[in-house]
């Protein structure tokens, strides 16, 4: 993995959990959070897109173009909560990638640090 898709793939976990976690806060009101989820975690994510492996960019783009239809057709809590949801499914898959692409050293590394 690409070291600006590495750094891509770590700012683009911590905005879907933000989000998400945005989404499904009770302090938050629904509306407000959608948003807010939208414009300050969603957006910067399209504005780098092209550094995430294509199946995350297109989660991530299906994503904006769910929030673009719902906000059209008026919000709700459901969909603020089917969201959450949909970007917690990305960034679970961003994890796995991360977790993937730090895996255990290599032998080689080791030995020089001793």
């Amino acid at each position: 993995m690409e070291w600006d898709s590495a750094i891509t793939l770590a700012f683009a976990a911590e905005q879907l959990f933000a989000a998400a976690q945005l989404l499904t806060s009770d302090l938050v009101p629904w509306n407000r959070a959608l948003h807010t989820a939208h414009e300050r975690h969603i957006v910067p994510l399209l504005e780098n897109d092209s550094l995430l492996p294509e199946g995350i960019r297109e989660k991530l783009r299906e994503a904006h173009r769910s929030y673009l239809a719902a906000d059209a057709q008026g919000l709700t809590p459901d969909f603020a909560r089917e969201l959450a949801s949909e970007l917690m499914a990305i960034f679970s898959e961003i994890t796995t990638l991360l977790n993937r692409a730090s895996g255990p050293a290599s032998p080689g590394l080791n030995q020089h640090a001793a």
